[in-house]
């Protein structure tokens, strides 16, 4: 459930904050959940109940969305859902060559 929520927040508000165009669902294993069929970027999205868990999840799915096989940028939209308020962090990260070379 709350990773459907996350996945909903993240299809309502990413369209507001950058096109990514149509979105293909990817294979297991790409290291994202979508891949932008009109840019060169995926989308990785993930949610918690646990808001101290937040940051740490956000590294965490940051480093994973940018070991993607197609080279891409990632924008990655991570979502606390908890008694104490709900969150969502939103980023984008550049597929760096040298570093996965």
């Amino acid at each position: 459930m709350v990773e459907m929520a996350a996945a909903a927040l993240a299809f309502i508000f990413t369209p507001n904050i950058v096109n990514l165009g149509q979105l293909d669902v990817t294979n297991y294993g790409n290291r994202a959940d979508y891949r932008s069929l009109d840019m060169a970027s995926v989308l990785e999205i993930s949610g918690t109940e646990t808001a101290s868990e937040l940051a740490r999840r956000h590294r965490e799915k940051i480093a994973q969305a940018l070991e993607n096989p197609f080279g891409s940028d990632a924008y990655v939209v991570v979502c606390a859902f908890s008694t104490f308020g709900h969150l969502i962090q939103f980023s984008h990260h550049r597929w760096l060559e040298e570093i996965h070379a």
